[in-house]
């Protein structure tokens, strides 16, 4: 008995302790987003992962339903704030409210009113609901209240073939009653019903792609081939929606191009057929502010474009197997709400999954919406919110740089600019600055320009004059010879040549003129004007940088004295080495005002800066041909062909070279997996 009471006495402590040990050490509480956010910056190109510009709110589909909704396959959300389901599996349209919650079902049980695997629906502005019938081969017409009023079968006319299946399972309605229909498998774009259901012709059709082999087979094969061939066919469209500005957005799949377009009343795509990195685009949305939102069913992602169609973001995440908020399992359909939520169709699931708008999703949309506009002002406090929370987003510099340039802030504006690596903004910041500049001190650069100048030429002369008079040492006489000759060499390849051939060039000028080139690549890449690298130079890779510009030459050298060897060639293989070594020296000259000259230029007057790069090459390119015919002693044909079959040689060790770098790294592969077994299995 004692035992016992000392037992009851002892545990109400315990539970004190126990709850004072987890007060101070409580459980962390994950709250992870089942997806990642990814911004695409358009002028780097590069994609950084950000906050979420949208969180999953609810999913809709069981609960709150009189029927579990059943291969969901389009959504339309009205002015109102309803929301309006194609219920394929259980043949009805559904009705919602703004919050998910059900309000109705539209389809009768039995007569004309009868849907049977409806796949698209649409709401006109009077309540009006439009269905695309699909078994049925019809678009069926309801009234607001829900009695069904009509129905519009294949059209009859005369420019349709007989063999023309009329599947419809996207339907768009405008102002005038004009239907746009997307009919299943028709490449001849969607299909234009008037009012009365007569045919008035086909709209926005894809274009056809050919691939390599089909424009070979055009070039090659006769008429009479050709019509043996299987005719290629456009892309079909798989939705559309509309703009709040009278354009029609579609949305295409398994096309290369103009997977998004935005056609005029005309079937002009505002979007020129422009390339999405979207082939499994299934539906697109447009929102108040022109964003267009599209749904991707190989990934389950969701990406917004701003209203010139450039991708924004990316969220989002598929797994057939998963029933986790947020994650879509097989999307359908896509809409947008007046509130801003993404409601996604899933057709798998058997559910429809809500996204709202974050904070910051807002800031950055609004802020963008203003600075598409041209209303930089209004858009400053929605930028400054959107680098307090993320300093990665150029989108919001380029935004506040826009606002310094028109406030006439251009030192803060380039600095902004430069940060969102915008090129053209920074030119046009930068020309005020310069301008500015020019204003206050012209006539004081321009004195000083001219006394530096005669300076520099007098105190050359004086130094030549000294150099000529003095006796130097052999080692140094022989290198300002060198020196010499390079120089020389620039205006006079063919004597600058015969004085290289059967010499030798020491080697401290060889490895001069090529730790010469190196450090001018690198000050051409980390000191020219940001214009002409407008990109996050902490990135940039050195060694491979290097390797473009010396692979090639050191390349040149061993394919030149094999290919000269065999063709009766004259030079040595350190003649081939110091002659090419001395055809870089243009571009150790030219390099250095290019740099400087990049520097004070604008974006129209980089041609002056382009026009010295591309006189460097060439000038290179005429050094190294006549090296080869000076070196070896050839004439003019012989060079040629000599030349080509060393580029030609060039490519085979390429080749090569790439060739034994994947054998090598699969037989190190190889070693390295025994490794791993043997010391797993030890």
């Amino acid at each position: 008995m004692r035992m016992n009471d000392r037992t009851k006495n002892l545990l109400p402590k315990a539970l004190l302790l126990l709850c004072i040990f987890g007060l101070l050490l409580p459980n962390v509480a994950s709250a992870r987003l089942p997806y990642k956010t990814w911004f695409t910056d358009q002028e780097s190109g590069r994609m950084i992962t950000t906050q979420p510009l949208y969180v999953p709110e609810h999913i809709i589909g069981w609960q709150d339903l009189d029927i579990p909704l059943s291969a969901p396959s389009d959504l339309f959300v009205a002015a109102s704030g309803s929301v309006y389901v194609a219920d394929s599996g259980n043949n009805r349209i559904v009705e919602l409210d703004a919050g998910g919650k059900f309000v109705r079902s539209i389809g009768d049980e039995d007569g004309d009113g009868k849907l049977k695997q409806p796949l698209g629906v649409f709401v006109t502005a009077d309540g009006r609901v439009y269905v695309a019938d699909s078994d049925n081969n019809r678009i069926a017409v309801f009234a607001a209240n829900g009695r069904f009023e009509r129905a519009f079968a294949k059209p009859d006319s005369p420019l349709l073939p007989k063999e023309y299946f009329f599947v419809p399972s996207k339907i768009v309605v405008d102002n005038r009653g004009m239907m746009y229909i997307v009919v299943k498998d028709s490449y001849q774009g969607l299909l234009r019903l008037r009012p009365d259901g007569q045919f008035s012709g086909f709209f926005g059709a894809n274009k056809t792609e050919l691939s390599w082999l089909d424009r070979m087979k055009r070039m090659l094969l006769n008429k009479e081939q050709l019509d043996k061939e299987v005719a290629r066919r456009p892309g079909s469209i798989e939705n559309v929606t509309f703009t709040g500005d009278g354009f029609l957005v579609t949305a295409s799949s398994g096309v290369n191009s103009g997977q998004l377009k935005k056609l005029n009343a005309g079937g002009r795509d505002a979007f020129d057929n422009k390339w999405f990195n979207e082939f499994q685009l299934t539906d697109a949305a447009v929102d108040a502010n022109q964003f267009l939102y599209g749904i991707n069913r190989e990934f389950g992602t969701v990406s917004i474009y701003n209203p010139f169609g450039d991708v924004l973001f990316y969220f989002g995440n598929k797994d057939p197997a998963s029933r986790q908020l947020g994650v879509i399992s097989y999307p359908t359909s896509i809409a947008v709400g007046g509130d801003n939520r993404l409601w996604v169709a899933d057709g798998a699931a058997n559910t429809i999954q809500v996204f709202k708008r974050t904070a910051f999703g807002e800031a950055f949309l609004m802020g963008a919406k203003l600075y598409y506009e041209g209303r930089y002002e209004e858009s400053k406090p929605y930028w400054d919110n959107v680098i307090l929370d993320n300093g990665m987003i150029n989108l919001s510099f380029q935004g506040l740089g826009k606002i310094a340039l028109h406030e006439k802030k251009y030192e803060t504006a380039m600095a902004y600019f430069e940060d969102s690596y915008n090129a053209q903004g920074y030119s046009e910041a930068f020309w005020s600055v310069r301008y500015d500049w020019i204003q206050r001190y012209f006539l004081i650069a321009a004195a000083g320009l001219i006394v530096g100048g005669w300076a520099v030429f007098w105190l050359s002369r004086r130094a030549l004059a000294y150099a000529s008079r003095r006796t130097w040492p052999p080692a140094a006489a022989r290198f300002g010879r060198e020196a010499a000759d390079g120089l020389y060499l620039i205006f006079h390849p063919y004597e600058g040549f015969y004085r290289l051939k059967e010499r030798k060039i020491s080697w401290t000028m060889l490895a001069l003129i090529v730790v010469l080139a190196a450090a001018l690549k690198l000050v051409s890449i980390y000191g020219m004007g940001f214009i002409f690298h407008p990109y996050d130079l902490s990135r940039v890779d050195i060694g491979l940088s290097l390797a473009i510009l010396f692979a090639p030459w050191a390349t040149w050298i061993i394919a030149n004295y094999l290919v000269s060897a065999v063709k009766g060639g004259e030079g040595r293989f350190r003649e081939v080495l110091q002659a090419s070594t001395y055809a870089l020296v243009p571009y150790i000259v030219l390099t250095v005002p290019a740099i400087v000259i990049s520097r004070i230029v604008v974006v129209e007057e980089r041609i002056i800066v382009d026009s010295i790069v591309n006189l460097t090459w060439i000038w290179l390119a005429l050094l190294f041909f006549i090296m080869t015919q000076v070196i070896h002693n050839f004439d003019f044909l012989e060079t040629v062909k000599n030349v080509l079959i060393t580029l030609f040689t060039i490519v085979v060790i390429w080749i090569f070279l790439v060739i034994i770098s994947g054998l090598g790294y699969n037989l190190f592969d190889f070693f390295q997996q025994i490794y791993r077994e043997v010391t797993f299995s030890g």
